[in-house]
């Protein structure tokens, strides 16, 4: 499991690459100065809070009955929340807009979102690689 997920913040990292510049992107930039400029942010946090933040939602999914809801809403909730203290930490010195705190919970809903869809999706193919792999051995 730990692959899977450490390939899941990995592809998360990708697809935010070509994401978030387009909500924080400012008129007078390009999308590559905007894109590497949050990368740099982005990526480390997806490595850390992202992946301990996905194996606790996945252990409390564990727990329900409906197992990929519960763990969808939790990636999303967890995606939400580390953003707004870190949103208050860095405009704390002029002060946060409604609209930036909006866009920044925003952004971490949609890669919460992309994180559990991309490690469901790789959870699958391994799935069926270890069924292949299981009647390849049986033939």
């Amino acid at each position: 499991m730990a692959e899977r997920k450490l390939l899941s913040a990995f592809f998360t990292s990708i697809i935010s690459f070509f994401i978030l510049p387009f909500l924080f992107m400012q008129a007078d930039e390009h999308f590559l100065h905007s894109a590497f400029a949050l990368t740099v942010y982005v990526v480390p946090i997806i490595f850390t809070y992202g992946l301990l933040t996905s194996y606790i939602a996945d252990r409390i999914a564990e727990r329900k009955m409906n197992v990929r809801g519960y763990s969808l809403l939790l990636h999303m909730a967890f995606g939400t929340g580390i953003v707004i203290p870190i949103t208050f930490a860095y405009y704390s010195q002029g002060g946060v807009g409604s609209l930036q705190l909006i866009t920044a919970a925003t952004a971490g809903f949609i890669l919460g979102s992309v994180f559990f869809f991309v490690d469901l999706m790789l959870r699958k193919v391994a799935i069926r690689l270890t069924q292949y792999s299981y009647e390849e051995q049986n033939i």
